[in-house]
């Protein structure tokens, strides 16, 4: 038999044994398919759909429930870049609770609309705002100065630029003298600008031009600040003035991930071994058959702290992350993910008939959960609907997230209800997980 025909005797044996794996080649073929439909959908919903742009979250409480704060907060949800909460539906925030929103985490910016905004703003006076916000979220800042200067445009029928930018030149330090020729001269000009509008003709408008306020939102997006809001920061001051949310975010979402793909291959060695005729000649041995399984738990689990170890202090020096800062609470999220991840490497294996099975399987799980649970980018950044949100905390890795994010970023303890919340859904996987897996076990490998 020459080269080809041995190789082509070869692939069609392969080719054989794959075919008969029918769940490994619908896993091989399902695989891309629901890779692309996930993270099209996460993708959508995060950065906004056709537009592009992502969106950012912005928790609004109207204290004043007058007609101009109504129209104003109608404004913001229609801005594109930004995902007013409470919904339209949901039951009003308090200033109170989104303070609590900031300062837990929860949220990163959160403005309250005062008393007498309504008033204020009819008369062409700075309204009283105030946004609560994480100072460390610079990039959402951006995104949300510019919304609520397109917002404010909108709710005051166009006319608010003149009082905005008076402010705005207050607040550096212009005379009230020069602010009122500004406000005049920007009046004259809104006035110009409408009868441009309108065909220079006040009276009669054409139907296809734009009133004098939308033709002047054109012209705003390059001024962020024009609004005057007081600013209330809210961050732990342990944070490390170098770290970045989108670091903190990288860090642990690689880790997160990393580990179950790694954990995956050393639990697939059951497999492995009961392929090669290993694990028969373990099972008519002395020791206990049940101690096989948990012996393999505690090898994974080790190799799984291990390599958090190594990823942390690889973060550590390249990063600054400060991952030692509070030793305690990264040794109970790291026993805490390790031991979920095990868990999770376990339970594949023993319900796989083979390695491909497992391979698939674990592939495409752990690529879902990555992506659904907050490990590729912010999951806070999505615009998800009710069952999307669900969804998303039905994953493993979104409470492992929860918990990396909340010390590394939030600067949370191990007592914080948030970081016992996160640990306490993992621990509830890896009883489950360790109940399934032994009932499979008996059933697969001891045939009890």
């Amino acid at each position: 038999m020459n080269t080809w025909s041995a190789a082509l005797a070869i692939a069609r044996k392969d080719l054989s044994l794959y075919r008969r794996d029918r769940t490994g080649l619908l896993l091989g073929l399902l695989l891309p398919i629901v890779l692309v439909a996930v993270f099209g959908s996460v993708m959508k919903f995060a950065f906004g759909g056709d537009g592009g742009m992502m969106k950012v979250t912005l928790w609004v409480a109207d204290e004043d429930g007058s007609t101009e704060s109504e129209r104003f907060v109608a404004a913001l949800r229609n801005v594109s870049m930004v995902s007013v909460r409470p919904r339209a539906n949901q039951e009003p925030a308090t200033a109170e609770r989104l303070r609590e929103r900031v300062k837990d985490g929860e949220a990163h910016h959160a403005l309250v609309i005062g008393k007498g905004f309504g008033e204020l703003l009819s008369k062409g006076q700075e309204p009283p705002l105030t946004m609560v916000r994480d100072p460390g979220r610079q990039l959402e800042a951006r995104l949300i100065g510019i919304s609520m200067m397109q917002a404010m445009m909108s709710a005051g029928d166009g006319r608010a630029m003149s009082w905005m930018m008076g402010s705005m030149m207050r607040r550096q330090g212009m005379s009230e003298a020069g602010v009122k020729r500004l406000q005049a001269s920007m009046d004259a000009v809104q006035n110009v600008l409408g009868l441009f509008a309108s065909g220079s003709d006040p009276e009669v408008r054409s139907e296809s031009a734009p009133a004098a306020g939308e033709a002047s939102l054109d012209m705003t997006s390059m001024f962020m600040d024009l609004v005057p809001v007081q600013h209330e920061d809210v961050a732990p001051p342990a944070r490390p003035k170098n770290l970045g949310y989108q670091l903190a975010q990288s860090v642990s979402g690689m880790t997160v991930m990393m580990l179950m793909f790694g954990l995956m291959a050393c639990s697939s060695m059951l497999l492995i071994e009961r392929d090669q005729g290993t694990l028969r000649r373990l099972l008519v041995s002395r020791a206990p058959r049940h101690a096989l399984l948990l012996g393999k738990f505690i090898f994974c689990f080790i190799v799984g702290m291990v390599q958090l170890m190594v990823l942390f202090a690889f973060g550590e020096i390249v990063f600054s992350i400060d991952a030692y800062r509070d030793p305690l609470t990264l040794l109970a999220l790291s026993v805490t993910w390790a031991a979920a991840a095990t868990s999770f490497g376990i339970l594949v294996s023993v319900w796989a008939k083979s390695t491909k099975q497992a391979e698939g399987l674990s592939t495409l799980l752990i690529l879902v959960m990555a992506a659904l649970g907050g490990c590729w980018f912010p999951i806070q950044m999505a615009e998800l609907p009710w069952y999307g949100e669900v969804i998303t905390r039905s994953t493993l890795t979104f409470w492992a997230m929860e918990g990396f994010q909340g010390m590394f970023w939030h600067q949370k303890s191990l007592t914080d209800p948030v970081m016992l919340r996160a640990m306490g859904v993992q621990w509830g996987f890896v009883l489950i997980a360790a109940f399934l897996s032994v009932r499979l076990w008996r059933k697969r490998f001891l045939g009890t």
